[in-house]
């Protein structure tokens, strides 16, 4: 497994602060959520980190286990790639951030 990223926290933030052209893509998230900090954009790509499966833990074999271990999430691309979140502390601004890398297989 090939993981790549540059461990920058980069601050999440609500639908009603993205583009309107970005925001389009989300609209199943509900004017409830439209202010709750979720969403980061990671090589000009938006992605919700609520859509992101929890990372394999205990209950998966040791090798699965190893390859994610350190990150909380993953957004598959195809079966051999895909994003993965590591929730950080918060920013200087007090904002929630995720640092997001790159997988392959």
């Amino acid at each position: 497994m090939n993981i790549i990223t540059n461990h920058i926290p980069r601050p999440l933030q609500c639908l009603s602060d993205l583009p309107e052209k970005a925001a389009k893509d989300f609209d199943y998230i509900g004017e409830a959520e439209a202010y709750e900090a979720r969403l980061v954009c990671y090589r000009g790509v938006w992605y919700d980190v609520w859509d992101s499966m929890r990372c394999p833990g205990a209950e998966a074999p040791e090798a699965t286990r190893n390859a994610f271990a350190g990150w909380d999430g993953y957004i598959s691309d195809s079966f051999f790639s895909g994003v993965l979140f590591r929730f950080a502390d918060e920013s200087a601004a007090g904002d929630a951030c995720v640092i997001v890398g790159r997988y392959t297989c």
